[in-house]
């Protein structure tokens, strides 16, 4: 949990009954989930079990978002398990390396100067990285019949806060979420464009939860002025509790943003069959009857092909916040 406050006291609440089966929808599980998928359909890459040429190392590097409350070395062993039985299943032996990065500027390089084969990372990290000689992206995930995600802000109805300058002073929640660079900074460009100032200094406190139920219930019950999650969240809180959406109204709301980019390395490939296998079982998760129970776990539809038009809101949101950075610069 991460807090700023003016009165640099932590601010904590704890409702008694609240609704915890939100937790499986939070997005940072939602990147883990399409993580999973694909560790565990991708084809063998390697020789056939009793030759000996030198093992194929098939390496994934992942963002750190990717274990949001999640145990990260019990889960790079449980890639690592996945993969390697897979290919014994086949009757071949490989080597399967996951890798995670805490950082942007480590993954960046680390995908610059190493033979990563699979990258997942959030789109906002994909854009400012200079890591695009190198990957190109080829899948997104599809939850719920749609691709990407709204960012929503929320109020009481009768709070009399119908607009995000009335919160100005108060205190706002947000959910923790896995592309958590673009709800940030989506809420850091309303802000100034509307000439507000900052979060640390419009805002009486900021904190950061991990669960929608989290967020949502401290603002229905009148304990926090507002929150931001992310628009399925929402949707999820109002069928748990139909009297959420009654209470409760959007006061700003974002373009569809795109949640996660999976890239494939263009080049270093053991051979082009490998890259094209990959291509296809990624895209063929879901028909896949191991890969639709995976779908089934962890609430995805599918992966789905990568289009460029589907960050073409991010590229705007970058654009329109950086102007505003430097306008606000004395």
């Amino acid at each position: 949990m991460a807090i700023f406050s003016k009165k640099h006291h932590d601010r904590r609440v704890n409702f008694a009954g609240a609704e915890d089966a939100a937790q499986r929808f939070r997005p940072g599980n939602r990147l883990l989930a399409v993580l999973v998928g694909m560790l565990l359909a991708l084809p063998v890459f390697a020789q056939p079990a009793g030759t000996n040429r030198p093992l194929y190392v098939f390496n994934v590097g992942m963002a750190r978002v990717c274990f949001l409350n999640v145990n990260r070395n019990d889960a790079i062993a449980a890639y690592r398990v996945f993969l390697e039985n897979s290919g014994r299943r086949f009757g071949n032996i490989y080597k399967a390396n996951p890798e995670v990065y805490d950082d942007t500027p480590a993954y960046e390089m680390a995908i610059q100067h190493q033979p990563i084969n699979l990258a997942v990372m959030d789109p906002w990290q994909f854009l400012t990285m200079d890591i695009h000689q190198q990957m190109k992206p080829f899948f997104t995930s599809m939850e719920n019949g749609k691709v990407g995600r709204r960012y929503v802000v929320l109020t009481r109805r009768e709070s009399g806060l119908n607009t995000l300058s009335s919160l100005r002073g108060k205190n706002i929640l947000q959910l923790e979420m896995a592309s958590e660079n673009v709800g940030k900074i989506w809420l850091d460009t309303q802000l100034l464009a509307g000439k507000l100032g900052t979060q640390q200094s419009f805002f009486e406190s900021v904190e950061v939860v991990a669960k929608p139920s989290a967020a949502v219930l401290p603002v229905f019950f009148g304990k926090y002025s507002a929150c931001m999650v992310d628009d399925e969240s929402f949707e999820l809180m109002k069928e748990l509790n139909p009297q959420v959406g009654r209470s409760l109204q959007i006061v700003a709301v974002s373009d569809i943003f795109a949640d996660v980019v999976i890239c494939l390395r263009e080049g270093g490939w053991a051979s082009e069959k490998f890259k094209s296998d990959t291509i296809q079982t990624l895209n063929q998760l879901h028909l896949d009857p191991a890969g639709q129970q995976i779908c089934t776990l962890f609430k995805i539809d599918r992966l789905v092909p990568f289009e460029d038009s589907q960050l073409e809101t991010i590229r705007k949101l970058r654009a329109t916040y950086e102007s505003l950075q430097k306008a606000k610069s004395p």
